[in-house]
């Protein structure tokens, strides 16, 4: 056999190893799901695709992996129903009267017949009989991450565009070649070395690693005159020894360094920690034209954190397409204390019925943005609303739904989100 046939084997077996795809292996989505009866719903149809998609790219290893993670399945939904039990089911308890063994066992049946995962049960409050019955209209984290996103992607065969959302330096210079407003990058800094500036400028700044995901790795640093630096977490240092942290920092991976900006004064009490976003996303309609679907604005809960982010301990609430006005505050549901605020949990300003400034604005963003970058069907932007309007901070190439079906109370499968992925689906992967 030739060395070029063993090193492809080898490159598909190391795809088949890969952490997203053991994630779908072990929830039993591509075998569960591939058993749904066709009903014509768009939540139905992304179900199936994504399942026979899963079958057909992985391969034989891929297969191998899909079969392996279906038999242990069951070990680990008991496991995770467990954990997860223990730890929200007090509050859940307490909420409706619902006992913890009847929790662990609709967690169990949901994960057999619909491949729910058993934290998903709570994020998405699916212990209500409501949700509960609707619970396949979900679309789960499993299939859309690093599932049907990426399978459209290399349908379209995007690659440009999907390293411009990828890299946060490459994604500010594509957005300034396009006339969109987007925050700041004063340099970047890699291999122990900044460059574009000799010497940090004195203004509030932020740093982020260029392809990190989740706030991972970012810091906030307040110039305080006299050559110094102010961490949120009130430590002082000199320029000269952040332009060392920062150079350090750069030799694990690359760094971004931004202007920190601070959002609308309106906004101010929504903001006690870190700048507050709002994540808008939009989807390729069937006319080739972006369209907005949803949007969700993100608080950071208390004042010792840098970033907005949901699964790192933020607060979100849905906004209204139409109006602006936010709904409830809620957290991702996965803490024995979490609830949900009219008012911020740490500042105490109002949230529900409070109406975003320059919301039109904001939405005429978002899809003039989708249009730099076409070639992607569906796209989570975060805006910051600024006091001279909204700005782009960056763009997500696989928008999370846990924010956005978690404080709508509504699941995306059959929204127009859900019925333009579906039509996309159907589209590159003829059923």
């Amino acid at each position: 056999m030739r060395s070029t046939d063993y090193q492809s084997r080898w490159l598909r077996l190391a795809k088949a190893m890969q952490p997203n795809t053991l994630v779908k292996a072990l929830s039993g989505a591509p075998l569960i799901w591939s058993t749904l009866t066709d009903d014509g719903t768009a939540a139905t149809t992304i179900h199936r695709v994504f399942s026979r998609q899963c079958w057909r790219e992985d391969g034989v290893a891929g297969g191998a992996v899909l079969v392996a993670g279906a038999v242990f399945m069951l070990p680990v939904l008991v496991a995770t129903a467990t954990i997860y039990t223990s730890r929200c089911g007090g509050r859940v308890r307490k909420e409706t009267r619902k006992s913890l063994p009847r929790q662990w066992a609709e967690q169990i049946t949901l994960g057999v017949r619909l491949a729910v995962p058993p934290p998903w049960y709570y994020i998405f409050e699916l212990y209500r009989p409501t949700h509960y019955r609707r619970a396949a209209e979900y679309l789960y984290r499993s299939e859309t991450k690093s599932g049907i996103y990426d399978m459209l992607r290399r349908q379209r065969g995007c690659h440009a565009s999907t390293e411009g959302l990828r890299d946060k330096a490459l994604f500010g210079i594509r957005c300034r070649e396009h006339g969109l407003p987007v925050v700041d990058t004063l340099a970047t800094a890699r291999d122990g070395v900044i460059e574009g500036i000799d010497a940090l400028p004195d203004a509030d700044l932020f740093f982020k690693p260029i392809k990190g995901a989740g706030g991972r790795g970012a810091s906030r640093w307040i110039f305080i005159g006299d050559d110094r630096y102010q961490a949120s977490d009130g430590q002082t240092v000199t320029r000269e020894a952040l332009q060392a942290h920062l150079c350090e920092l750069s030799k694990e991976e690359r760094y971004l360094v931004r202007r920190y900006v601070v959002a609308e004064p309106s906004l101010g009490d929504l903001t006690p920690g870190a700048l507050s976003t709002v994540r808008v996303v939009t989807c390729i309609d069937q006319d080739g034209v972006p369209e907005a679907t949803h949007a969700v604005f993100r608080m950071a809960s208390s004042r010792d954190v840098v970033v907005d982010n949901f699964h790192a301990g933020g607060v979100a609430a849905s906004v209204d397409l139409a109006t602006g006005e936010l709904g409830m505050a809620t957290d991702l549901g996965l803490r024995a204390d979490s609830r949900w605020w009219s008012t911020h949990p740490t500042t105490g300003a109002p949230i529900l019925g409070r109406r975003l400034p320059y919301w039109d604005e904001v939405l005429a963003l978002a899809t003039c943005a989708h249009r730099a970058f076409g070639d992607q069907v569906a796209i989570g932007w975060d805006i910051a609303i600024l006091d001279n309007g909204p700005c782009l901070i960056e763009g997500n190439k696989s928008p999370d739904l846990d924010i956005i079906q978690r404080t709508s109370r509504t699941p995306a499968g059959n929204s127009r989100l859900g019925d333009l992925l579906a039509l996309h689906l159907k589209s590159a992967f003829a059923t």
